[in-house]
């Protein structure tokens, strides 16, 4: 990737970029129909093949981060590319509408079932937790599933082996979260669960989106940023002290949801960090984590940098099928000169186990317990 005094003097608007993008999905899409075992001939995970070399090579993000730049003006101009490559709806925002039932009470928490109002026809069910031990308020985390039945997951209910499984794989979030002090908000994301399409893949919903003109991605943040203003509704949660956590797509949801909104105050991105070209351009990946320009603006450690002085935990497997390890690796290096700058350097860490595309709360807890002990 050249940097970008390295890049030509010419810029492409923001029109052309898009038809770029288009052109090159479309043509992306024509392979793959005419030829199904066109994905089956990816390079496998790990072998350090990269399909998009070229691509890579001549990438130029606008707002990559100068060391002699001022941090705070850099930040506040990518946070505005973001917002907009998001397609987030400037606020005030309409009413939450919230709804709140009891349903369930076990010796060490207590489970609402909630549902508040995101935006214009977008109802997000999702469930609270709240530990009966310690005293509140109590610090909140945000738990996002990924590519997942939904979000039952998140309190370690399964309905069939897969599920179970699933939750094996470290998915109980929230159930880690109440038995460490922290309440949990769960939130069913868009196109997962009770809010997929019916008959419709996460990948048919992000493409549809598209053409809309935002991202399925930025709708998902735009919950989160709905829910954070939820939970400073209750007197019982400390709307000071919030973090976001999740595996895959969610651990994605979680890092750019911590990039827009300064509330977060800690995101534990777990197997969905790395520089795009060891990730998203490494190997086949749902449609629904492609932000059309991104990499223009910025590679993933640079947009780390606007989580700064913050508090970002990378959680990660050496195995990982999804990301290129030694790109993880070096992409939170690079995030934490971006920290260094910002005056906080072991704000971002790296947390990493021998498997593969999981949760690992054994590695992530210690360190999360850690971050909220200095609040």
């Amino acid at each position: 990737m050249r940097r970008p005094q390295e890049a030509s003097e010419k810029k492409l608007n923001r029109r052309e970029i898009l038809g770029a993008a288009a052109v090159s999905w479309a043509g992306a899409s024509a392979v793959l129909a005419a030829d199904p075992t066109a994905s089956a001939q990816q390079p496998e995970a790990g072998s350090g093949a990269r399909p998009f070399a070229t691509l890579i090579d001549s990438a130029s993000p606008e707002l990559w981060f100068d060391p002699a730049a001022d941090v705070t003006d850099w930040q506040q101009r990518l946070r505005r590319r973001l917002v907009e490559i998001l397609a987030l709806p400037p606020g005030p925002h309409g009413p939450l509408g919230a709804e709140v039932q009891r349903e369930a009470e076990t010796g060490d928490y207590t489970i609402d079932r909630i549902a508040f109002t995101s935006e214009p026809n977008e109802r997000v069910p999702g469930y609270v937790l709240r530990p009966r031990r310690g005293r509140p308020p109590f610090p909140v985390m945000i738990c996002l599933q990924g590519h997942s039945p939904g979000m039952h997951i998140s309190i370690g209910r399964a309905s069939n082996e897969r599920e179970r499984q699933s939750i094996a794989g470290g998915r109980d979030l929230a159930i880690q979260a109440v038995a460490n002090g922290w309440a949990a908000l769960v939130i069913e994301q868009r196109a997962f669960g009770l809010r997929a399409y019916q008959g419709r893949s996460c990948q048919d919903a992000s493409l549809a989106m598209l053409l809309l003109g935002r991202p399925i991605t930025g709708g998902r943040v735009l919950d989160v940023m709905r829910a954070i203003d939820l939970i400073a509704a209750w007197p019982d949660l400390d709307a000071t002290r919030i973090g976001c956590v999740g595996n895959s797509m969610g651990g994605t949801v979680s890092f750019y949801a911590a990039c827009v909104d300064p509330r977060i105050r800690l995101a534990v991105v777990s197997c969905a960090f790395g520089p795009f070209a060891d990730t998203w351009m490494w190997t086949p990946h749902c449609a629904c984590g492609y932000l059309p320009g991104v990499y223009a603006a910025a590679d993933m450690p640079d947009l780390a940098g606007l989580i700064a002085p913050r508090h970002l935990l990378v959680v990660a497997g050496k195995k990982d099928n999804l990301a290129r390890f030694e790109g993880v690796v070096s992409g939170v290096e690079r995030a934490r000169q971006i920290f260094a700058a910002a005056g906080s350097p072991d704000h971002v860490r790296l947390l990493a186990d021998e498997g593969g595309h999981q949760f690992y709360p054994d590695l992530a807890w210690p360190e999360i317990n850690k971050v909220a002990a200095s609040w």
